[in-house]
């Protein structure tokens, strides 16, 4: 801007030349606040002249109102200590009351122990309503933010020029932030990219690639709020658009998600991302043909598209077309054998075709205690009167989850079946 007595500014208001003299201050003035004496003689600030100074004011207060940035934005470090302070109490608190390691255990007699054990079972009771309580305030201070971010249009900086170094400073961090994105370094990501977008507040790349890792995160509501932003920039960004779409995906929006997928397709109808999502949220509700047409999209286009194959497979399923559904699967099990989805409703298919043996072996192959997995043998077994076996995996289902109904009812059908 130059020094004080060197700002010369040329008035662009009425065809005026002359240079810039005064200057209005005044809260709600809605007329162009730089004036020349042209303008000054059209009296335009007149009802409220106290608050018209000389042009040589404008470096005070320029000054002025950097220090009051620089102090609410202290007092905001401030605030967030004190918060990082309580959360961090609170997290030492929890480990040092529940988390017991062996060379204290050794330690305590039994008195101890037993209280320990007082507090330590109730502490599930703790836990759901710690992380509900967590979790309801930060979603209603992030709202709070985003409305901030809102009333301070903090988005409209069209008085910022912004110099060439800083956007091509903005375009290689982006690079390496998106870099790591791929290598799926979410977190390291999303720092690199926040240093981007503070050297160009306007680079839509960066802040809908922020919002793909907050995503990958599980971090929904935090990435829509950022590719809202990199939309509001570029609306057609096919790569903000389909992750917005698979956000409201997430969270059970199917149709909004499938407005957002359409947009994206709209722009690019070869998009396997967009095409498999949307064949999912078709899927969700249920609209199975509709889901393997948007499916076979995406498969014409990448056969070996992993997503695609196993949710076409249970499209198939789902409308009883079991050896079709199979063929489906395994082909997704030949990219990941281990895949639970797939091998679980390739189980459902084959004890419906009544091939429990086989059935059996992808079950187990699954190397974990699933509750579906355990379901779905209990109903093999079940099938087969195999009243004992099946009980067993009942209550193995019914003791990991008690309110499970499914697991109940089949754990009492084995029982009448036996006692008959």
């Amino acid at each position: 801007m130059g020094q004080q007595g060197n700002l010369k500014l040329k008035c662009q208001q009425y065809d005026h030349k002359d240079e810039i003299e005064t200057i209005c201050y005044n809260q709600f003035c809605q007329d162009f606040r730089l004036n020349c004496f042209k303008c000054d003689k059209r009296r335009t600030h007149h009802d409220h002249i106290n608050d018209v100074e000389k042009i040589n004011s404008l470096i005070g207060f320029i000054e002025n109102r950097n220090k009051e940035c620089d102090n609410l934005i202290d007092n905001l470090d401030k605030y967030v200590e004190s918060l990082n302070q309580s959360f961090s109490q609170l997290k030492r608190g929890i480990k040092l009351k529940y988390s017991l390691q062996k060379e204290r255990l050794i330690n305590l007699n039994s008195q101890q122990l037993n209280d320990y054990l007082n507090s330590t079972i109730k502490f599930m009771e703790y836990k759901h309503s710690i992380t509900t309580i967590i979790s309801d305030q930060a979603k209603k201070l992030n709202h709070t933010f985003n409305n901030i971010y809102e009333q301070l249009q903090l988005l409209s900086l069209n008085y910022y020029q912004i110099d060439d170094n800083s956007i091509k400073q903005s375009e290689k961090l982006y690079d390496k932030g998106y870099d790591l994105y791929q290598k799926y370094k979410y977190t390291e990501a999303i720092d690199i990219l926040d240093i981007s977008i503070q050297q160009n507040p306007k680079n839509y790349k960066s802040q809908g690639c922020k919002g793909a890792c907050l995503m990958m995160l599980n971090k929904y509501e935090d990435a829509i709020n950022w590719l809202d932003q990199a939309l509001a920039i570029d609306p057609k960004n096919v790569f903000s658009l389909r992750n917005k779409g698979a956000c409201l995906m997430m969270l059970n929006n199917y149709e909004g998600a499938i407005n957002l997928l359409d947009q994206a397709l709209a722009i690019d109808p070869k998009d396997v991302f967009s095409l498999r999502n949307k064949g999912e949220c078709l899927r969700m509700l249920n609209k199975y043909e509709d889901a393997i047409n948007q499916l076979d999209q995406a498969l014409a286009i990448n056969p070996k598209d992993f997503f695609s194959l196993r949710k076409k497979g249970e499209c198939l399923r789902m409308q009883n077309q079991y050896d079709d559904a199979i063929n489906w699967l395994d082909q997704a099990l030949a990219i990941d054998p281990k895949d639970v989805f797939s091998l679980n409703s390739k189980s459902k298919c084959l004890r419906i075709l009544k091939q429990y043996s086989e059935s059996f072996q992808f079950l187990d192959q699954t190397n974990v205690i699933d509750t579906q997995a355990i379901h779905s043998k209990g109903d093999d077994l079940a099938d087969q009167l195999k009243q004992k076996k099946a009980l067993i995996h009942c209550e193995q289902s019914s003791t990991k989850n008690s309110n499970d109904l499914q697991s109940q009812y089949q754990q009492e059908f084995c029982q009448q079946i036996q006692n008959q």
